[in-house]
């Protein structure tokens, strides 16, 4: 500090006093007079007076105060303690509580004449105000070594992220990848892996706080991760990620295979995220090393960069009013279903061959039999098939990770289905709205908004405004992808079958799912229910596969 500097902070503080001494020489007989009975009455019936404005005029010095800090706060609070009491007089000066609780209190008791208290409490403040200036430097560093240690163990959570957590009153954020391998799966040897892949997605072992929306490090740890030998596992594989790790893997063998069952937060990841997850996994486990530069990104905020959404097709104008119809009906029951239906690689081939000449792509194709299928058990000629759309695709390609929710949503793709269309004309339609939507940037709706609130409103306020403008349809669609057999594989080991999922569906609600392994595509649902709904879930499975083979022997 130099000589200028030093002499103006000097005839500051020399100012700053003189005022302090200069206010209280002239308003100490004032303060005196607030034993009098008569000068209380006199207070009072100007308090009566005013009404409700005293008070507001009280607040409104104590907030001009805050705002302006040089202003000494503690003569306003003993102006509100003699003027209100203790219990008023601190409700009004309520952003110090143990600072205005004392200085109230000594307004109040000299307002009753209690001189003797009103000095024991202003020694007491003393002396607490002199230990916090003689150790505020140790509590500052105690503060944020905790601050620091809280938040290496914490990992927030992003805007999309929330939007699933948003909904787990009704959908609970899973998914899941079911394998047969046949050959010796080491597990210690998985697990190894596991443990290597947390430094790079260190939330695998976390727990999640709905409450505050973030990850939670509670000391968990790979043996938290892994179910053994437990009969039955397809049916009741849901745990609660607010007291477990977002990754839990199940694991049965028999006598030439082993069923193994890895489940993870769609909290914390969507299904292409979880793919690059089970491909590291996979590559630690059979010793690669990805060395220590690779990282994982879950902020969207790249993506939202230079993307212009523009307005909703005419297709979705018209249809903004359209029910949407359960495929299944309510019920009680807590049974737990998977079901599957495939198709082999030489029909899937075909399918795909047709729909590339056709100028579609397969997931175009699957979307069009769907839609005929649920058109047909809701005997309606027009239907809302929402689709998920992996944002990744839009930015260029990266070499980190992207564990991460990064999934915009096509939120009504509108299809006509009357009796006179066949398959192609279907098909086509799904095509062309699909391209617009894309075109326009449909999936990105909303997004720069949510992401923006996110980080600025309450979070239980953000929580209904999704529920609103995120709803949920009782029917819907997903395509997980492809699973890349050289990339997702273990040595010594054969992956038989492999297929991706969602979570099981409460009812009324039902998506089908699909995944492709070794050329060889899986339709599939998860439901809990009744003996009726794995019916309907089976049959409707089977209705879109027949749909697709009915159309390659046209």
């Amino acid at each position: 500090m130099d000589k200028k500097t030093r002499r103006q902070v000097i005839a500051y503080c020399i100012l700053f006093v003189g005022l302090v001494i200069g206010l209280t020489i002239i308003l100490l007989p004032y303060f005196q007079r607030l034993s009098e009975p008569d000068y209380q009455a006199g207070i009072q019936k100007w308090i009566n007076k005013m009404g409700g404005a005293g008070m507001l005029l009280v607040l409104a010095i104590q907030i001009v105060q805050v705002i302006i800090a040089f202003i000494p706060g503690e003569p306003v609070e003993i102006l509100a303690g003699a003027l209100y009491g203790n219990v008023s007089g601190l409700l009004i000066c309520l952003a110090p509580i143990p600072c205005v609780l004392s200085s109230t209190m000594i307004g109040s008791t000299m307002r009753q004449g209690d001189w003797e208290l009103s000095l024991t409490v202003f020694i007491i403040t003393g002396l607490i105000g002199i230990a916090g200036i003689s150790f505020k430097d140790k509590a500052i560093d105690f503060c944020r070594r905790k601050t620091k240690g809280l938040h290496n163990n914490t990992t927030k959570c992003e805007s999309l992220d929330f939007v699933e957590a948003a909904h787990s009153n009704k959908v609970y954020p899973l998914l899941y990848c079911r394998m047969v391998i046949q050959g010796n799966l080491d597990i210690e040897k998985l697990k190894d892996a596991v443990n290597l892949s947390s430094q790079y997605v260190p939330e695998i072992l976390y727990t999640y706080d709905f409450k505050r929306a973030g990850f939670v490090n509670r000391g968990l740890t790979v043996e938290n991760v892994f179910i053994l030998d437990r009969l039955g596992l397809e049916a009741d594989f849901w745990w609660d990620l607010s007291k477990n790790a977002q990754l839990q893997i199940s694991i049965y063998k028999e006598e030439q295979q082993s069923i193994i069952v890895i489940g993870m937060s769609h909290i914390l990841s969507d299904g292409a995220g979880f793919l690059q997850y089970l491909y590291l996994l996979a590559a630690l486990y059979n010793g690669a090393s990805p060395g220590s530069k690779l990282q994982n990104t879950r902020d969207i905020s790249s993506l939202l960069k230079n993307i212009h959404v523009q307005p909703p097709t005419e297709q979705t104008k018209c249809g903004r009013r359209i029910d949407v119809v359960p495929l299944r009906p309510f019920d009680n029951g807590m049974r737990f279903f998977c079901l599957n239906s495939t198709i082999a690689p030489n029909d899937l081939t075909a399918i795909h061959a047709k729909a590339k000449k056709s100028g579609a792509t397969l997931n175009h194709a699957f979307m069009a039999a769907y839609a005929r299928v649920i058109a047909r058990l809701q005997k309606t000629d027009r239907i809302v098939l929402p689709c998920p759309a992996d944002l990744r695709r839009f930015q260029p390609k990266q070499d980190n990770l992207t564990v991460a929710n990064m999934t915009g949503i096509y939120k009504k793709i509108i299809v006509e289905i009357n009796s006179r269309h066949g398959f192609s004309e279907t098909l086509s339609q799904v095509c062309i709205e699909m391209n617009l939507q894309k075109d326009r940037c449909r999936c990105f709706a909303g997004m720069w908004l949510l992401n923006f609130a996110f980080h600025k409103t309450p979070h239980f306020i953000l929580k209904k405004a999704i529920r609103a403008g995120y709803p949920l349809l009782p029917v819907s669609y997903t395509n997980m992808g492809i699973v890349d057999h050289e990339k997702l594989y273990f040595q010594d080991c054969h992956i038989k079958e492999c297929c991706l999922t969602g979570t099981y569906r409460l009812p009324p609600d039902f998506q089908l799912s699909v995944s492709t392994f070794r050329n060889t595509c899986t339709l599939n649902c998860t439901l809990i229910g009744e003996d009726g709904d794995k019916s309907i879930g089976q049959f409707i499975l089977e209705q879109v596969k027949k749909e697709l083979l009915e159309w390659i022997q046209e």
